[in-house]
């Protein structure tokens, strides 16, 4: 039975992309899903990882390539990985034993800056992927905004949601995602740098 799927979705950072397959191939159970969906790169090279559901798909933009996988997955919870991004070597084990222990709809984590070399306690950043969500519960994506904005009104509707009582939330002390900020080259960075 699958527990926690993991969505991935890629745009032009094979070899990051590619690091980061391997440590989930290394942590890969029955119980995760891994779903990577190429927004419009035809990066075939990824085909390599068979354990994996690699979706080649025209370009779509974050949002709706987030709910595609969203749509798609098969685990009792959803989490997000930004496929420039890395994991800590416990990042699956302790999000599938925080599944059985917990089972709260949504499931935060501690995050490692890796430009600043910071590690960001109790996180209330917009970033999606700092915690995972349990599907029946979590919204999608609004289609349509600008990049950089659609974990704005997600993570809007998930912080009312625990303010109201919708949602239960546990926070695990602990280590798991590492954030490649500001990488040069990536989206954000062009936009910060004002290149297309």
């Amino acid at each position: 039975m699958v527990k926690l799927s993991l969505v991935i979705p890629y745009f032009e950072t094979y070899e990051l992309t590619e690091m980061l397959l391997k440590e989930l191939t290394i942590q890969q159970t029955d119980e995760l899903e891994v779903i990577v969906i190429d927004d419009g790169c035809d990066e075939k090279r990824l085909d390599k990882f068979k354990n994996f559901n690699i979706i080649h798909q025209e370009n779509k933009g974050t949002a709706k390539t987030r709910n595609l996988g969203i749509d798609l997955a098969k685990g009792e919870y959803v989490g997000f990985i930004d496929c420039d991004d890395q994991i800590t070597m416990d990042y699956a084990e302790t999000l599938l034993n925080a599944i059985d222990t917990y089972g709260t709809d949504i499931i935060n984590f501690n995050w490692y800056d890796m430009t600043q070399h910071i590690e960001v306690r109790k996180p209330d950043n917009y970033a999606m992927w700092k915690a995972i969500y349990k599907k029946e519960t979590m919204p999608h994506f609004m289609e349509g905004l600008v990049y950089g904005h659609e974990d704005v009104p997600f993570q809007g509707e998930i912080e009312e949601g625990i303010r109201s009582g919708k949602y239960t939330i546990t926070y695990l002390d602990k280590l798991l995602y590492l954030y490649n900020s500001n990488r040069v080259g990536s989206l954000l960075w062009k936009k910060i740098h004002r290149e297309d």
